[in-house]
C-alpha cells in the first residue's frame, strides 16, 4: 500500500521540523517560466500517441510548471512515469487516461526526486490504495534529505515559506500592469495562489519499491526495462525503456529545453547519455518539451559537453565567472540558442548563466 505521510510526520521522523528554509529564486527551480506566460485557458496536458498503448502526456507551458508523463497501457492496468508537480495535475492526466481506458493506474515510476515529477504521487495513491510507486534507492533517499537539492519533502517547506512573498510581488505587478500583460500576470497569480493551497494540503507519497540495479518489469503484455546508467541530472536518475516499442522515457536527464545542472553531475552526464544512446530506440519522451527523435540525444549531450569545454578553457585563460557568463553564452549561442528557446520556459538566455555557474562550481572549482 502506498505510504502517505503528512509533512509534520515526515519532518518529525527526520528530526528537521525546525530546519531553516530560504527564499526561492529561479536558480532553484527545475524549469523557470516567465511570469507573463499565459496558460490559464489551455489544457494542462496534451496526450500524444507514441506507440500502441504508449502515450506522452506533454505538459503545457505554465507559470507553475508540470513535468511530462509517459502513460503505458498493459493488459491489466496502467503505468505512469512521473507524477507532475501537484495533485490537480495528476487528476488532469488521470482524466485523459480514462478517455483511453477504464483500467486502473497500478504503478507510478518516479524518474528522479525533483518536485515537479513526484508531488502528484499521492493523488494516484488515493485513487488506488494498492498502487506501487517505483524509484531508485537514491531517489527515495533524496526525497527525505534536506540537503539533496531542489525537490523532496523538505523542499515543500521551502516552497511554502517562499510562495506568500511571490504572491505579494505578483499582486503588486498586476496593479502596475495593463492590457494583456495584466491578464497574463493575473493568470500567474491565480496559478500561484492555487498551488499554495494544494501544497498546504499535500500528503507526500514516497516510493514503495526501490531498485538498486537495472531491472525489468514483466507486465501483462508489456516489457518495461528500468535502466540505471549513471549520474546525470541527479545521482538517482532512472530511464524507462520499452524495447518492443523502441521508446525511452528520460525524465529531466534529457529534455527539449535547457537542462538544470544545479543538482547534476555535468561530466558524468555526458558519459551516461552515451550509455543511453547504446539502447535501440527511435522516440524519446523527455521530462519537458515535445516527444523527440533519437537524434536529439546527441544534440543535447553536445550542449553539455561543449559547455564544460568552454567553461574549462575560459577558466584556464583567466576569465572571471562574470566574464565567462558573457563570453561562453555568446560562444555557444549560434548553435544552441534557437533550438533551446522554443518554449516560454527553459530558454537559453534565462538559463545559460546559471548553467555556466554550475559547471564552474562542479567541474572547475572542484578540480
Amino acid at each position: 500500500m502506498a505510504m502517505q505521510w503528512t509533512r509534520r510526520q515526515v519532518l518529525t521522523q527526520m528530526g528537521i521540523a525546525a530546519a531553516a528554509v530560504h527564499t526561492l529564486d529561479p536558480h532553484e527551480l527545475c524549469c523557470f517560466v516567465p511570469a507573463h506566460a499565459q496558460t490559464a485557458d489551455k489544457n494542462l496536458f496534451e496526450f500524444k500517441k507514441v506507440a500502441d498503448g504508449v502515450y506522452a502526456a506533454v505538459a503545457a507551458a505554465a507559470y507553475k510548471i508540470n513535468s511530462n508523463a509517459a502513460v503505458i497501457m498493459t493488459d491489466d492496468g496502467v503505468i505512469v512515469v512521473d507524477a507532475h508537480s501537484k495533485p490537480s495535475a495528476a487528476r488532469a492526466v488521470y482524466t485523459e487516461i480514462q478517455r483511453v481506458t477504464n483500467k486502473p493506474v497500478r504503478k507510478i515510476v518516479n524518474t528522479h526526486f525533483h518536485w515537479d515529477h513526484w508531488q502528484g504521487n499521492a493523488e494516484y495513491s488515493a485513487a488506488n490504495p494498492g498502487l506501487e510507486i517505483i524509484a531508485t534507492e537514491r531517489t527515495r533517499e533524496n526525497l527525505t534529505r534536506p540537503d539533496a537539492g531542489r525537490g523532496g519533502i523538505p523542499f515543500i517547506e521551502t516552497q511554502l515559506k517562499a510562495l506568500p512573498g511571490e504572491i505579494d510581488k505578483l499582486k503588486a505587478d498586476v496593479l502596475a500592469a495593463s492590457g494583456d500583460t495584466k491578464k497574463n500576470l493575473e493568470s500567474s497569480l491565480q496559478q500561484t495562489e492555487t498551488y499554495l493551497q494544494e501544497l498546504k494540503q499535500l500528503k507526500p507519497a514516497l516510493p514503495t519499491r526501490t531498485i538498486a540495479t537495472t531491472s525489468t518489469l514483466k507486465e501483462q503484455g508489456r516489457e518495461i526495462q528500468l535502466h540505471m546508467l549513471g549520474r546525470g541530472h541527479t545521482d538517482g536518475d532512472l530511464y524507462i525503456y520499452l524495447p518492443k516499442e523502441k521508446a525511452v522515457v528520460t525524465g529531466d536527464a534529457l529534455v527539449d529545453v535547457m537542462p538544470f545542472l544545479n543538482d547534476g553531475y555535468p561530466e558524468d552526464w555526458v558519459t551516461t547519455l552515451t550509455a543511453l544512446e547504446n539502447l535501440e530506440f527511435t522516440h524519446i519522451i523527455p521530462g519537458h518539451g515535445e516527444v523527440m527523435p533519437k537524434s536529439a540525444l546527441s544534440f543535447f549531450r553536445g550542449y553539455i559537453s561543449e559547455l564544460i569545454a568552454a567553461v574549462k578553457k575560459a577558466a584556464a585563460d583567466g576569465a572571471t565567472l562574470d566574464e565567462m557568463k558573457t563570453k561562453v553564452a555568446e560562444q555557444l549561442a549560434p548553435k544552441y540558442e534557437q533550438a533551446m528557446s522554443k518554449y516560454p520556459y527553459g530558454r537559453y538566455r534565462a538559463s545559460i548563466g546559471i548553467n555556466i555557474e554550475a559547471v564552474h562550481k562542479k567541474v572547475v572549482t572542484k578540480a
